[in-house]
């Protein structure tokens, strides 16, 4: 029988830092805004329109 874990490995947690650091840099430039959804999830909104969803698992692009 095989296991799965759910704890993210060291790379996984480094390329989640990555991300976050990239898009709160896209923040502190203006072009992009960071907000609360409704679920309280976080959302990254871009000044294009573009808008990603910040999940346990992964981005994930709203519109």
């Amino acid at each position: 029988m095989h296991s799965i874990s759910i704890e993210p490995t060291n790379e996984q947690a480094e390329a989640r830092r990555r991300i976050e650091a990239y898009c709160q840099s896209l923040v502190d430039m203006g072009a992009a805004q960071w907000r609360v959804g409704n679920a309280g999830a976080i959302e990254l909104h871009m000044e294009s329109g573009a808008a990603y969803l910040f999940g346990e698992w992964g981005v994930t692009r709203l519109r």
